[in-house]
């Protein structure tokens, strides 16, 4: 059997909007017999062409923090990051054969505002209101847009279409905040 590499990478959502978290779960061979060199992450985000290259702190095991300074060189640290499809890529020697790519939806600003609006909600020891019931199935919609669109994302690997379920979500959730029913009929 040959000696190779399982590269893999985790991208955890995170409700910190300025900070995209990669950690590597790979499962490496022996490194004595089988090295690991030249190790890039390509990380490209919504709405570019030319991805970041980051090659340093990049060992086996490796968790990586990134910020705005970090992916959108010339930018000031702590500007939150866009919400849309990040594609990374992550390679170690032969780079052109030995990679793992993935697709990741960023949700982290929707979802806070989605979280905000059920903060809002108060809730008795009794039965809900017909108001706050249509509340919750308002939410629980946006909520579900939102967790179709990161499926399609990374799952189905249909990005398009995950962006567009992504924009309708937002546009729910608008609306939604200024008073308006999303689900009534």
């Amino acid at each position: 059997m040959a000696i190779k590499h399982i590269l893999q990478l985790d991208i955890p959502e995170t409700a910190c909007e300025n900070v995209l978290k990669i950690s590597d779960s790979s499962l490496y061979a022996d490194l004595t017999l089988l090295p690991v060199d030249c190790q890039r992450l390509d990380i490209t985000l919504p709405g570019m062409i030319q991805p970041v290259y980051i090659t340093t702190g990049l060992e086996p095991g490796f968790n990586k923090n990134l910020g705005s300074s970090d992916l959108q060189p010339g930018a000031s640290s702590g500007l939150a990051l866009p919400d849309g499809v990040y594609t990374i890529t992550f390679s170690i020697a032969p780079n052109a054969y030995a990679y793992v790519k993935y697709y990741h939806l960023r949700t982290s600003q929707i979802l806070n505002r989605y979280y905000a609006e059920l903060c809002k909600i108060h809730l008795q020891e009794c039965e809900p209101t017909a108001e706050v019931l249509q509340k919750f199935d308002d939410l629980r919609y946006i909520k579900m847009l939102i967790d179709g669109a990161k499926a399609k994302v990374e799952q189905c690997h249909s990005p398009n279409q995950g962006i567009q379920m992504l924009t309708y979500a937002g546009k729910l959730l608008d609306k939604y905040v200024s008073g308006c029913c999303v689900t009534c009929r």
